[in-house]
């Protein structure tokens, strides 16, 4: 790996040690990917953690009649991976998809498991990852319970607009739970 790549990671990944680095270097992969490439597929017993140095991730599922039902987007500096594989020791039941060009470093949760038993900020820094991973998952059910969809997309909007400008429109819709056609009013509302 690069040092451009190492300093990368240095910068980007709070708690994390130049020493922490050289644990889980042997293990860390650097990987480029085209737009509409999977990373996790249904059934996969992937247990990869991957952290977006560019691009977006779409975790999305499909229905039996062939409907795309987008549950998240992740996009730069924040770490994804199955969650039910690294937590459970399940299989994957979504598709983890990227959305244009995206850049990952790549590496097991065993890597990171091992390089925590012989490092405490390593340890601290598992447990930070998983944290980020829950809360963001915990923060989409809360908005969806809470939050209209105007509102939601509003909230995304604030949060991350220069992402969603390179999501196409029913991807953002699927996450709201809406139509396109809907989605395309509320815009036009927002934009009054």
């Amino acid at each position: 790996m690069t040092t451009e790549l190492k300093d990368y990671l240095l910068r980007n990944i709070p708690g994390l040690t130049p020493e922490d680095l050289e644990l889980l270097l042997p293990s860390i992969t650097f990987k480029k990917y085209k737009s509409g490439e999977s990373l996790i597929s249904p059934g996969d017993n992937n247990t990869k953690v991957y952290f977006i140095k560019s691009g977006i991730i779409r975790v999305y599922h499909l229905l039996d009649n062939g409907t795309e039902k987008t549950m998240l987007f992740h996009n730069k500096k924040s770490f994804v991976g199955n969650y039910g594989g690294i937590i459970f020791s399940r299989a994957s039941r979504f598709f983890y998809q990227t959305v244009g060009e995206t850049e990952v470093f790549e590496l097991t949760y065993d890597a990171i498991h091992k390089g925590a038993q012989k490092s405490i900020s390593l340890n601290n820094l598992r447990g930070n990852m998983f944290l980020m991973m829950i809360g963001i998952l915990l923060n989409n059910i809360e908005d969806f319970v809470l939050l209209k969809p105007e509102e939601r997309y509003q909230k995304h909007l604030e949060e991350n607009a220069k992402a969603l400008q390179k999501v196409p429109s029913k991807y953002i819709a699927s996450l709201l739970g809406i139509t396109p056609v809907s989605l395309s009013r509320i815009k036009k509302r927002i934009s009054k």
